[in-house]
């Protein structure tokens, strides 16, 4: 698809700008967080998917956020952080600091189910987050720190309980993070824990004709009726990119060649008519040559996710640039097409995990790291004109399964205000492909 199609979803009156609408929900937050009796810590309200088989497949039910990164409390925590950088007001400092304390509060006080060693559910998340906010002038050093020592505490255990080896869940996405934090705080047990996660995902794999995977009870620790799976959250993919993570840092060849591997056990799925990976939850086969079946479009499932991962490896494993590169640009094609299609939506979901918002964040990184203005272009573009078409906050089309309004970082609003921030400055680095340089936490930009 031509990049000039999608500019032409830019209306005559787009005047409003995406920072103005990024404080237009950081306004809104702000205004709708609930404390008690005054006090600092805050969360919100919003719906949530609620699996119950009595009622339909899903059900959704307002209650209060969860404390995590990807749809909870800490996510806001992120975003009002960013804002915060971006206008200097206080209130998006105070009420950032006091999610990410509602945050560690919680995971000190429940047994949350999530593993230590999520960067999108568990302690390690929240762990950077409070370095972010540090590091921005959100949060008062003594305070956070203290935090952070008890979150570390857990964290060192990670491996040691039950954990899945994905990269929303579990070790593909903790390494790049945990070699973050192992520069920003000069703590060498943060690169040991890097160096473990991957030894375990090597550990925990299985080869088959030159094709490295794993079965759905290795990566998520429970028995699933699911074959090894695609994709970058749940799949392969993100292992992969993982391991390449490790191995620019460890200089380990076993990591390599076990990146190499899933790539190539994902490639056997892939189908070039569609620029497509198929999604193994659904029926697949090959059929004259070529395989068939359910293609995504999405972060979390299918080409967009995927793509990402190879744009990423291109700069991990340049000995197989050029692979990665084809097949990068294979996705972009893809990830466009859907971008287009529900530009023109205002029923689709507009978020990050699986939106179209998400695709357009996508779209934005694969032009910032290929230096491409065109791709820029066109997700600022398509933003625009998807956010054109809402005006209240309350109706935005979040990425719950059972819809309705939800504030959180990847299937809600503060994720889209996170995304309109990075489009008016892209040096932000995304959520949606942390590594560890896009980690690092840059001074506030008001002062």
């Amino acid at each position: 698809m031509k990049i000039d199609r999608l500019e032409a979803f830019l209306p005559a009156n787009a005047s409003k700008g995406l920072l103005d609408e990024a404080i237009r929900i950081g306004d809104h937050l702000v205004e709708t967080a609930i404390r008690q009796d005054h006090a600092l810590p805050c969360n919100w309200m919003g719906r949530r998917d609620i699996e119950d088989a009595e009622i339909a497949r899903y059900s959704k039910r307002t209650v209060a956020l969860s404390p995590e990164l990807y749809s909870g409390s800490a996510g806001i925590a992120l975003f009002l952080g960013e804002l915060y950088a971006a206008t200097g007001k206080a209130a998006y400092a105070q009420a950032a600091f006091g999610a990410w304390l509602r945050s560690c509060h919680y995971m000190k006080t429940n047994d949350f189910p999530a593993s230590p060693i999520s960067f999108y559910a568990g302690d390690l998340g929240l762990i950077y987050i409070g370095a972010r906010l540090i590091d921005q002038g959100a949060a008062p050093m003594g305070i956070a720190m203290g935090e952070i020592t008890a979150m570390e505490t857990r964290l060192w255990e990670g491996l040691c309980v039950k954990h899945s080896l994905d990269l929303i869940g579990g070790n593909a996405g903790a390494i790049p993070v945990l070699l973050y934090l192992q520069k920003r705080f000069q703590r060498a047990a943060y690169g040991e824990l890097a160096r473990k996660c991957a030894e375990e995902i090597v550990e925990r794999s299985q080869w088959h004709d030159g094709m490295c995977f794993w079965t759905s009870e290795k990566i998520h620790g429970v028995e699933l009726q699911n074959p090894p799976l695609t994709g970058f959250s749940h799949g392969a993919t993100g292992l992969a990119i993982g391991l390449l993570e490790a191995f620019r840092a460890f200089g380990e060849e076993t990591f390599l060649h076990h990146a190499r591997g899933a790539f190539n056990f994902e490639d056997s799925l892939f189908n070039a008519d569609v620029g497509n990976w198929v999604d193994t939850r659904q029926p697949h086969a090959k059929k004259d040559g070529k395989i068939v079946g359910t293609f995504r479009h999405a972060w979390c499932h299918g080409a967009p996710g995927i793509g990402l991962a190879h744009r990423r490896a291109a700069e991990l494993d340049t000995v197989r640039a050029d692979y990665h590169e084809a097949l990068s640009n294979a996705a972009v094609e893809a990830t466009l097409t859907a971008l287009e299609a529900r530009s023109q939506s205002v029923e689709a979901d507009v978020t990050l995990c699986h939106g179209s918002l998400g695709l357009s964040d996508i779209i934005l990184e694969h032009g910032l790291r290929r230096r491409d203005e065109a791709l820029i272009v066109a997700a600022r573009t398509a933003s625009l004109r998807i956010l054109s078409n809402r005006f209240s906050l309350k109706s935005m089309p979040s990425g719950l399964q059972a819809g309705g309004y939800s504030p959180c970082l990847m299937v809600g609003l503060a994720g889209i205000g996170l995304h309109c921030l990075r489009l008016e400055d892209p040096a932000i680095g995304s959520i949606l492909l942390p590594t560890s340089e896009t980690c690092e936490v840059r001074k506030a930009r008001h002062v």
